[in-house]
């Protein structure tokens, strides 16, 4: 027995090196080669704020990352060739700051000496098969996802508490792909607010009314995750912050951890006919039905600036409300609306009267498939491949319906589409490419259109096509690797919380 027990300590003490090396952060040996893109790797054991930078000696010669708060895993940042454009040569070293502490490797121009590293650096390890543990009644299950590409990240990418609940928005991946998870995500009970539908309850950092208030909520729509219920009438819940212009608390797009009282909360059952996913990193709205993905809109959301940051749209878990109808926002005339989050609401995009009284749509269309609204979420009225848009959403999605938006987070990608995918384009003069040989937007004579495929779109003639703009094809590898560039190192719905409205 005593040999069992003293092989069992053995066994611990061999695995304590690397349990210990998954709580420190790390980041590896980078070979820079001039001309050549540069990947740059580093492990986080936990969400923290960072900065990245290449020295000599004491000199900083070039800043990669710059107070950025990244989320735990296992990181490449690929940086384009022009980047470091002369800055570096020679032997350097590669400094990553987490919370105040360095840790280094060695920086190298391709043909130099490395410098020697003085800072122990542990390598990169396999992720933990558990979370660190959270506060108490949290049960965690798996770590969050690495932000590296292809990385699949949940709702709560900021969130200290990764509980698993089963069919829940916040712990379901932002992957489309995955058709059941999503469906199931989508047809799943919520807790609402318990108050009208432009009313709004404040969330308090503690649980008492008299804490600092940090965001705030909206009535009868927008679900919250609820982490724990308490002895004492409070409940803790994480959500993001609805904060519009007029809000009592100005936290915009902010993703937040508070309390409210439990009182203040209903359950509701959405309905199971259909389910909308808008996806901010593609810009584009996705029904499902009946189980499984249904057809796909083009859609732009809120763009904010410095003067008005209340224009992100809001990102959360929420359901169709009421059906406004027409409305008008300055000389833009807003058709068919659904309100979805007080202020917030999806609908046709907008167009202007003519002098004439016909409608003008030059503005605002070509922006699809682009951030370009006050918050609202603007949908494409021309037919797609289905025969579908923002008519058929106002004639059949029925109020109750559930309407998720995600939000682009660091590390989301953009699948970039196989070579053989195939396009169609008007062999007749036509200016545009396609998704589908019998789009809506081509005259009946001209079907079926001529194929071609992705992996030619950047070639010969097929480089000087657009967008059509009624099946929405795929963008260019070029457009999506400029996206999934910016990606890799920022959240770009992430209002800086410093923002102010004008006064």
């Amino acid at each position: 027995m005593l040999r069992r027990i003293l092989a069992l300590l053995l066994c611990l003490l061999m695995l304590l090196p690397a349990v210990l090396a998954e709580n420190v952060p790390a980041v590896q040996e980078c070979i820079y080669t001039p001309g050549e893109k540069t990947v740059i790797r580093y492990t986080l054991p936990m969400m923290a704020t960072i900065s990245l930078a290449v020295y000599d000696g004491e000199k900083e010669v070039a800043s990669i990352l710059n107070n950025r708060k990244m989320i735990a895993g296992n990181h490449a940042l690929e940086l384009d060739e022009q980047f470091f454009d002369g800055s570096v040569s020679g032997a350097l070293t590669l400094v990553l700051t987490v919370d105040g502490a360095q840790y280094t490797a060695p920086f190298t121009t391709e043909g130099a000496a490395a410098v020697p590293n003085e800072t122990p650096v542990p390598a990169p390890v396999a992720a933990p098969t558990e979370a660190p543990a959270a506060e108490p009644v949290i049960v965690p299950t798996e770590a969050p996802a690495a932000a590296v590409p292809g990385a699949v990240i949940t709702p709560a990418y900021e969130s200290e508490y990764h509980p698993g609940h089963e069919n829940c928005y916040w712990c379901t991946p932002m992957d489309i792909t995955d058709e059941e998870a999503v469906w199931n995500m989508l047809i799943a009970p919520v807790k609402v607010i318990d108050a009208k539908q432009k009313e709004q309850v404040i969330l308090y950092a503690e649980p008492s009314a008299d804490s600092e208030k940090i965001g705030v909520v909206t009535g009868a729509s927008q679900a919250v995750h609820v982490l724990e219920e308490m002895d004492n009438g409070w409940v803790k819940v994480e959500t993001y912050s609805s904060s519009f212009h007029d809000s009592k608390v100005k936290a915009w797009n902010k993703f937040v951890t508070g309390y409210l009282k439990e009182s203040q909360l209903k359950t509701y059952t959405p309905r199971t006919d259909y389910g909308m996913v808008v996806d901010k990193l593609t810009q584009k709205l996705y029904i499902f039905k009946d189980g499984a993905l249904f057809t796909t809109l083009a859609v732009s959301t809120g763009l904010y600036n410095e003067r008005q940051p209340y224009n992100e749209t809001r990102s959360g878990e929420f359901l169709i409300i009421s059906r406004t109808g027409d409305f008008k926002s300055d000389n833009l005339i807003c058709a068919k609306a659904l309100r979805f989050n007080g202020g917030d609401l999806l609908h046709e995009v907008p167009h202007v009267l003519n002098a004439d009284g016909s409608k003008n749509y030059k503005n605002c269309e070509p922006k699809l498939g682009t951030r370009a609204s006050h918050g609202c979420i603007r949908v494409q009225r021309l037919k797609n491949a289905e025969s579908i848009n923002m008519t058929w959403i106002w004639n059949n999605i029925k109020v109750g319906t559930k309407m998720v938006v995600w939000e682009d987070y660091q590390g989301r990608q953009i699948p970039v589409p196989k070579d053989d995918t195939p396009l169609y384009y008007n062999a007749n003069g036509g200016s545009n490419y396609h998704s589908t040989a019998n789009c809506n937007g081509v005259k009946e004579k001209y079907l079926p259109l001529t194929a071609f495929t992705y992996g030619e779109l950047d070639t010969g003639d097929y480089a000087d096509l657009t967008v059509c703009s009624y099946c929405y094809p795929p963008l260019r590898k070029g457009e999506i690797e400029q996206i999934n560039q910016e990606h890799l190192v920022s959240s770009p719905g992430m209002v800086p919380q410093h923002l102010r409205q004008e006064d």
